[in-house]
């Protein structure tokens, strides 16, 4: 991971890491901060919630499948902001049940799991 290490005072990022799955979201963490990004990770939305309000010069990582409050709540309550943040919305589900997620969804970027270390570098 470390080949993808960027100067992190040339375009430093805070990246608000939403995902269930520990070793997935310890994963991330890893490689966006190995990126030069500051990172804050939260298991579930109601941390997310109770952290405080993103930027809009921040990115937000949100697993579709959380529990209790799932993914497309946050999405929706992330782009109803004043100055929303980019959001990437994660699954390993199948098209499908993605469709179904984000259907009437504002437009969002989506990322399949597994997701591979070049694709997520590029779109962050």
């Amino acid at each position: 991971m470390g080949r993808w290490r960027v100067d992190s005072k040339a375009n430093p990022l805070t990246v608000f890491i939403l995902e269930d799955d520990t070793a997935v979201r310890d994963a991330l963490t890893l490689f966006v901060s190995q990126l030069g990004h500051e990172t804050l990770s939260f298991g579930d939305a109601e941390s997310f919630f109770a952290a405080g309000v993103p930027k809009g010069s921040d990115v937000v990582i949100v697993d579709i499948g959380l529990p209790g409050i799932d993914g497309t709540q946050v999405i929706s309550w992330v782009n109803a902001l004043a100055e929303p943040p980019r959001v990437l919305a994660i699954t390993g589900q199948s098209q499908t049940i993605i469709r179904d997620f984000l259907n009437g969804m504002p437009a969002t970027e989506l990322l399949r799991k597994p997701l591979s270390a070049t694709e997520l570098a590029l779109h962050l």
